[in-house]
């Protein structure tokens, strides 16, 4: 018996369509499976928060020079400790490396930064809160960064026990984390070029790096 074309091609379509269908079938299951990109991992809380940040250049080193001779030492009066956060809110942004984390990751207090950095000049600064801190998942995100000290600036005196600001010695073999460096298009008033990926100023209208114009 002869089939006829209608039939020929109704069975040919019927077999592509089953192909295809299995192969989509297979796809799936492989992807399913698929191991799933893990998300960052979250800023561990403490009420024992430390923080060191280093500064160079002459005009950097001199003000926060400045701010230790006003603020150093240990504080319980919480605007005293609202004053040495906003000092330092005001200094961060210019801040070439920094680390923030849980006072028992740096056993020996602020007073010791461990950096092998030539030059410059490092602060630390040691809060006991009553309220948990930890909004730091990433040291290279200088944004973060002040915006932990600027929450430390709003404390009342029911929100903090005790601070203590320093100036830092270098130690590269120092029991603590390193100090890493920032990204700088995450300081505050800076913003990156969408071409070359550099980072300058905010008040720029162009790249310092390749020229192109803001904005376009």
């Amino acid at each position: 018996m002869t089939l006829s074309p209608v039939v020929i091609v109704v069975a040919v379509l019927f077999v592509v369509i089953a192909l295809a269908g299995l192969a989509f079938v297979r796809r799936a299951n492989s992807t399913s499976g698929a191991p799933i990109a893990a998300s960052p991992a979250p800023a561990p809380t403490t009420r024992d928060r430390i923080f060191f940040l280093r500064f160079e250049g002459s005009d950097d080193e001199s003000y926060v020079g400045d701010l230790i001779a006003r603020h150093g030492g240990t504080a319980t009066d919480a605007e005293a400790i609202r004053e040495m956060a906003l000092d330092l809110v005001r200094a961060a942004p210019t801040a070439t490396h920094v680390h923030a984390g849980p006072a028992s990751d740096a056993p020996a207090g602020p007073g010791v930064a461990r950096s092998g950095l030539p030059g410059g000049i490092v602060v630390g600064f040691r809060v006991v809160s009553t309220r948990a801190l930890g909004t730091v998942s990433d040291d290279t995100d200088l944004k973060a960064i002040v915006a932990e000290l600027r929450a430390i600036a709003s404390f009342t005196g029911r929100d903090v026990q005790r601070a203590e600001l320093v100036k830092a010695t270098p130690d590269v073999e120092a029991t603590a984390p390193p100090l890493v460096a920032v990204r700088v298009e995450t300081r505050p008033g800076h913003q990156q070029c969408t071409y070359c990926l550099h980072s300058f100023p905010a008040h720029e209208t162009r790249c310092p790096g390749c020229g192109a114009r803001v904005g376009q």
